[in-house]
């Protein structure tokens, strides 16, 4: 299941000469952009250019980084904001994507890639693997763009409309709470299990049967080992705590 290889400018350009009838998509968008809790977008986060194959719905992205339905989606392509937005990105379809373009059409998503190794740390957005896929998504979201394409390719797909919290991939270890301490009125919470594309919080209550969930800790991403450490600052009259996607 392919992941968003970031591909922009003469790197995309350059795969024309591998097609004997190259097609290209070009999309930017309006801005300002922000993200679902209302935050301008960061430098540096990630637009992902999606095809959606004639007659399907788009069915959604992964927390790393995939799409739900490969047989009906793909994630073309990638740019990266700046000044609040997406800037014009041109993009050649050729090789194996080159067939896309009569086969479906397009449409653009702002990506959450956000990640934060503790609550205190300021979040970094755009991380991508050596292999240029992106490490994490904690949504995707529509932005007003303009998409523009040549020879056959058909420039608007069905958008999902807002924000979209990804889907958790099935294969997703349930996160274990190894400890729980009180430590000077802040309850701090040990977790194993966890993974680097998913962030993590708690949810409280004062009883079993109201835990709601309740913003006590800042979104923390889980680790390559599988071990965070989770701080409630402020418990209240909360006795029960239990971990949750945040």
């Amino acid at each position: 299941m392919k992941k968003l290889s970031l591909l922009i400018g003469a790197t995309a350009m350059a795969a024309a000469s591998f097609a004997a009838t190259p097609t290209w998509v070009e999309f930017s968008s309006t801005g300002p952009d922000k993200y679902a809790d209302g935050e301008f977008v960061q430098d540096g986060e990630i637009y992902a250019l999606v095809w959606v194959k004639a007659g399907a719905e788009f069915e959604g992205i992964t927390a790393d980084g995939k799409v739900v339905n490969p047989a009906t989606s793909k994630l073309v392509a990638g740019a990266r904001a700046k000044n609040r937005h997406c800037g014009t990105t041109f993009f050649t379809l050729a090789g194996d994507d080159a067939e896309l373009a009569s086969t479906g059409s397009f449409a653009v998503y702002l990506l959450d890639t956000r990640v934060r190794a503790t609550a205190a740390a300021e979040p970094t957005v755009g991380a991508v693997n050596t292999d240029g896929t992106v490490k994490a998504v904690n949504t995707y979201n529509t932005v007003a763009a303009a998409v523009s394409a040549g020879s056959a390719a058909k420039a608007t797909a069905p958008v999902v409309e807002g924000a979209v919290a990804t889907a958790v991939p099935a294969d997703v270890p349930q996160p274990v709470v190894t400890s729980i301490n009180v430590l000077g009125g802040k309850v701090v919470v040990t977790v194993a299990g966890t993974v680097p594309y998913v962030q993590y919080g708690i949810s409280s209550g004062d009883k079993l049967d109201n835990m709601e969930k309740n913003e006590l800790v800042t979104g923390v991403n889980g680790s390559t080992d599988g071990d965070i450490t989770l701080i409630v600052d402020d418990p209240g009259k909360n006795r029960f705590f239990k971990v949750i996607r945040k």
